[in-house]
């Protein structure tokens, strides 16, 4: 998932029921003990900048807080919303200083399994396990936050990605379903090429290792896996090789990915906002497009055939069942040191009650993590949400939550670097070898040698 980050953090305004910006937190970290006794205060740290819609939904759960626990009616909830770059280095210093920090805090799902490790967030599982909810959640984002059977979060919002396409050229093509294999993806691909010609049927750029994963989960393959606190890079196996070879191919021996795609994101060249396959298909260049729904905010204006626009999830090699999509987005959790869990429980499962959590995503264009909201209701029925929808039912997060997983892909881009040789026709083995090397290098030791 793409995160807007800001210089700076910013503030609520004053007028707000929700108390402005603030660096500490009353209820202090001292003790791990819990305190049934109300706070005179409660300190949540959201991530990004504090958008007005963002800051009205919050309004609105401390309202209902404050009314569904009338013990708490005298209890201040004081949000601090905290820059994306920032948010590590400020879990740091709280967890080393015992000083500043939050009773409750949004993570980036991948984040969360070091801060559970480094015992910054608060074993909830007896909660969670009380929790009426617990069992609607969408059990890949759940794994995700249990370490040794204990939990340490929960999942607030998701998005995954699927494919883009248009269903008047789908028609109009002759094709009559979406595709569900790699086989018929190809093959729906070229049609859409000989209908539309001069168009390309869909893009692989080298440089999006959150698609690439899904094709080698697609073959029953792994990024690579974990025993014991030691990591195994796996991209050598057949299922995996077979995966990457499938996306590689779709510019070299298919041809329907453009040769522009090499060495860009799905938004262009690296830290382009547009320009890529992004904008191909908004305005009709390319026949699908891969990315998740919050992707209809950075196509540009003059985007063309917008009625028509619908999605289905990625193919796994044989089928029915789709690729697992890699689970980006944000979990909410306790932390350890706060001496108010009772009230922290309390507001969180708030944040996190369907019809709250169901309410936020929408505002962002992502998904609640409830499977029943997933497989029913608004979504099923969206010509455009349905095929996001499915596909955030499958979901995987490992390795890409890995404690250097930023090191391998952000700072040495090992899997884009890997994928660009392969479209400029280097040696597959040897090209797919060196980088599960580097892989699992980084992985256990932050380097790659």
């Amino acid at each position: 998932m793409r995160h807007k980050i800001t210089a700076a953090a910013a503030c609520a305004a004053a007028a707000l029921a929700i108390a402005g910006c603030s660096s500490g937190s009353s209820s202090g970290t001292g003790s791990s003990s819990s305190s049934s006794a109300a706070p005179s205060q409660l300190t949540v740290w959201r991530m990004g900048p504090s958008a007005a819609s963002q800051v009205t939904w919050m309004n609105g759960v401390v309202a209902e807080f404050h009314k569904d626990y009338p013990q708490y009616k005298n209890t201040k909830v004081n949000v601090v919303w905290v820059p994306w770059a920032n948010r590590t280095t400020d879990w740091t210093n709280a967890l080393a200083s015992g000083k500043n920090a939050p009773d409750i805090t949004e993570l980036g799902n991948t984040d969360t399994p070091t801060e559970a490790s480094l015992g910054a967030l608060a074993n909830i599982s007896t909660d969670l396990s009380a929790w009426s909810t617990k069992p609607d959640l969408v059990s890949g984002m759940l794994a995700n936050d249990t370490q040794n059977g204990n939990v340490y979060g929960v999942p607030w919002f998701g998005g995954v990605r699927g494919i883009w396409y248009r269903k008047d050229q789908f028609a109009a093509a002759g094709i009559t379903s979406t595709p569900t294999t790699w086989t018929e993806l190809v093959s729906d691909a070229q049609k859409l090429m000989q209908k539309y010609p001069g168009t390309y049927g869909i893009g692989a750029p080298s440089n999006y290792t959150n698609a690439i994963v899904s094709f080698i989960w697609g073959a029953g393959g792994q990024v690579a896996t974990e025993t014991d606190g030691k990591w195994t890079a796996d991209l050598t196996s057949p299922a995996s090789e077979a995966g990457i070879k499938f996306y590689s191919d779709l510019l070299l021996s298919d041809k329907v990915s453009p040769s522009k795609y090499v060495g860009q994101t799905e938004l262009g060249n690296p830290g382009a906002t547009s320009g890529g396959s992004n904008e191909d298909f908004a305005l009709g260049k390319l026949d699908m497009y891969i990315d998740g729904p919050w992707a209809s905010a950075e196509f540009p204006a003059n985007a063309v055939d917008k009625s028509n626009w619908a999605s289905f999830p990625i193919p796994s090699q044989n089928g029915p069942t789709p690729a697992p999509a890699f689970a980006g987005g944000s979990d909410l959790a306790i932390w350890s040191g706060s001496k108010y869990k009772s009230a922290d429980w309390a507001l969180l499962q708030l944040m996190d009650s369907e019809s709250n959590a169901t309410s936020f995503a929408n505002l962002q264009g992502f998904f609640p993590p409830f499977t029943s909201k997933l497989t029913g209701g608004a979504y099923s029925s969206s010509q455009l949400m349905s095929g996001f929808a499915k596909a955030a039912t499958i979901t995987q997060i490992s390795p890409l939550n890995a404690k250097n997983w930023s090191t391998a892909d952000a700072t040495d881009a090992i899997i884009p670097t890997m994928m660009k040789a392969l479209d400029r026709g280097a040696n597959f083995s040897a090209t797919v070898a060196q980088a599960n090397t580097q892989l699992q290098n980084v992985l256990n030791t932050g380097q790659e040698s």
